[in-house]
């Protein structure tokens, strides 16, 4: 791959990163920069030799500007993460035991973790995380009453399915996609819901709950009965929050 835009510059004080048009960071700046190696072409492929999964966690390209050759990019933040903490020097040590300490955090109160995380949370920030809870708390719910309905395997994700398309204008693959192209990560890595706005959320989260609703006041079972009762419900929804049903009274 050669030829893709520059986004810009990450920089720090010890030096600048430079990113793909996708935020890709370039691992020779970061072998260099942030690892602190005066020649990253011999750390990485030092770096490739005794950790040969790297490779398949970067693209190469060619950046912008006369004499550039090709340069391998981290493909994701989480790949950008993992070589990171494969760096020699102070800052991939930093790193691993910043990363170490956090797991054990984890493990010993992810419940005071996870509030001392949320405190510093901006006010959209904070938004977008309760509308994310609440939408999993949803989910699940909505998940329990499929299953109580004889929903089995491939019915879940196409109750899934059934709720985004009338909802979101796309089935899940379709999301993913769009996803990993706007944001430059790997499609099997994305979960739909994770990039949501708070309206999306909400209104994924009300067609879940008026479709639970609905089939527990029916008799159906099965694959097929449930979807139907899904889409059915999902498409009420997306009429009714468009204001396309008449509401006695109102």
């Amino acid at each position: 791959m050669s030829g893709l835009p520059q986004h810009g510059m990450w920089t720090c004080d010890q030096g600048a990163v430079r990113m793909t048009s996708t935020g890709q960071p370039s691992v020779f700046d970061m072998i260099k920069v942030l690892g602190g190696q005066k020649n990253p072409r011999d750390a990485w492929q030092r770096l490739a030799e005794s950790h040969p999964e790297v490779v398949g966690k970067c693209d190469n390209l060619r950046f912008p500007g006369p004499g550039q050759r090709d340069t391998p990019v981290a493909r994701t933040k989480e790949d950008a993460y993992y070589i990171l903490g494969l760096l020699p020097g102070a800052v991939g040590r930093k790193y691993r035991e910043h990363a170490a300490t956090l797991f054990t955090r984890f493990l010993d109160d992810p419940a005071g973790l996870a509030a001392s995380i949320a405190d510093t949370l901006t006010e959209d920030k904070a938004r977008l995380l309760e509308a994310r809870l609440a939408s999993k708390r949803t989910r699940n719910t909505y998940t329990d009453v499929l299953k109580e309905f004889g929903v089995v395997k491939q019915g879940y994700a196409h109750c899934t399915n059934a709720i985004y398309v009338p909802i979101l204008g796309a089935d899940a693959r379709q999301l993913k996609v769009r996803i990993s192209e706007e944001k430059g990560i790997a499609v099997k890595g994305v979960n739909p819901r994770d990039h949501m706005t708070i309206q999306e959320l909400t209104d994924v989260e009300t067609a879940e709950r008026i479709a639970a609703g609905q089939l527990r006041r029916s008799t159906v079972g099965g694959n097929a009965g449930v979807e139907r009762i899904v889409r059915k419900s999902a498409e009420y929804t997306r009429r009714l929050l468009d204001g396309e049903v008449d509401i006695p009274g109102v």
